[in-house]
């Protein structure tokens, strides 16, 4: 079967079942849920730099700047597993009714506009940090773009009147940190750091102190905590990694179910998924189980992006002719609840990494893929809007 075709035959079969059956995520009364797990305290690393002022990643920093958001709007959409509460911030207009109908079935009948009811409103970009919680970089950097659009200033003290501009054409909402049960046991960052170090404070320690290695940590849905000295910060306080909760019709983590919900209410057109990694930040070629459209649309986009970073000074090349896998995550569903293009872009941890030449970024540096995606992003999305739903829906 062709990929396409395959596309098509899962995005009926997935969002028959996605959806149903789960609480509501929009309602919630601000109590601590009952039956929560507790939390390990954060992890320490011996020598560990202090981190700048501006580098406000722990959760009683993420939940207290939601809070006190006067221009935009918070929401908190989730508990964790833990009580914590999972907050996505709105900017811009978010007035319109609910979608008479879901993506897949509108796009299945005679109008894809039964569910795109935002008919004179601008497109709808989701930036997301934090699924990994120990990836800081781009939590911090939600961080700081909140700030900005709250007082004109991120937490440095500085302005981006350019992407401030870009963003007052879209409507923006940015949840700075999903995984925030994996957020508050994670050191601040992890610049500077041993590999090994870095692997065990993302995907884990096992009872001998070796470090659970990435693929390894995937051969576990969840991660068996009983068998661990340490569950890293990759998954949540159950053990999902929910970059990976993307099981038609069993999405286990009130996460993941947030986070598709609020794609499908608000008709995203483009997803950013912030991560973070090992090597030099880049950004990653959509998926090939995708709409086609999607894929030529985001290997573009890709394309840019890693220019722009490269034009930065913060990775030696870009490659003009992006790879796409066949990867199925979070990203996958997200585009099947509302025709969205999603993308990933890996920040840099700046960790020591023994395989390549050691990266030694500055603070500012580690966020600053982010700025640079998100204004390559809006810039080109003005230029060309992320998704023409008529086309996906021919």
């Amino acid at each position: 079967m062709k990929m396409s075709k395959l596309f098509a035959v899962l995005m009926i079969s997935l969002l028959c079942g996605l959806f149903s059956n789960t609480r509501s995520v929009f309602a919630n009364d601000g109590k601590k849920e009952a039956n929560t797990r507790s939390l390990r305290a954060r992890r320490i690393i011996a020598g560990l730099e202090n981190r700048p002022n501006f580098w406000r990643v722990r959760t009683e920093e993420i939940i207290d700047l939601c809070q006190n958001v006067r221009k935009g709007k918070a929401e908190k959409i989730a508990s964790t597993p833990a009580g914590l509460p999972v907050y996505a911030v709105f900017y811009g207009n978010f007035s319109e009714p609910v979608p008479q109908s879901n993506w897949s079935a509108a796009s299945s009948s005679s109008t894809w506009k039964s569910y795109y009811t935002r008919s004179g409103l601008p497109q709808t970009v989701l930036f997301c940090a934090g699924i990994h919680g120990a990836e800081a970089e781009s939590v911090a950097a939600a961080v700081n773009l909140i700030q900005m659009m709250e007082t004109g200033k991120d937490f440095r003290g500085q302005s981006d009147p350019e992407l401030l501009n870009l963003i007052a054409q879209y409507r923006l909402i940015i949840i700075p940190c999903v995984n925030m049960d994996g957020r508050a046991i994670s050191p601040d960052h992890l610049r500077k750091t041993s590999y090994e170090d870095f692997r065990k404070a993302s995907q884990g320690e096992w009872p001998d102190g070796s470090p659970i290695q990435w693929r390894e940590s995937k051969e576990y849905f969840p991660l068996p905590l009983n068998k661990v000295s340490w569950p890293g910060g990759y998954p949540n306080s159950e053990g999902f990694n929910i970059m990976h909760d993307a099981c038609p019709g069993h999405v286990r983590t009130a996460e993941a179910r947030a986070l598709l919900q609020l794609t499908e209410r608000w008709n995203v057109d483009l997803l950013l998924n912030g991560h973070s990694c090992e090597t030099a930040p880049f950004m990653l070629p959509p998926s090939a189980l995708n709409y086609p459209a999607h894929v030529v649309r985001g290997n573009d986009l890709t394309v840019k992006v890693n220019e722009a970073i490269c034009a930065a000074g913060l990775r030696e090349s870009a490659s003009k002719n992006p790879k796409n896998g066949n990867t199925f995550n979070l990203n996958t569903l997200a585009t099947l609840a509302s025709g969205a293009l999603s993308l990933t872009l890996e920040c840099s941890v700046s960790c020591n990494y023994p395989p390549k030449k050691p990266y030694s970024y500055t603070f500012d540096q580690m966020m600053a893929p982010n700025f640079i995606a998100l204004k390559t992003l809006l810039k080109d999305g003005l230029r060309e809007p992320f998704v023409d739903r008529a086309k996906l829906f021919k």
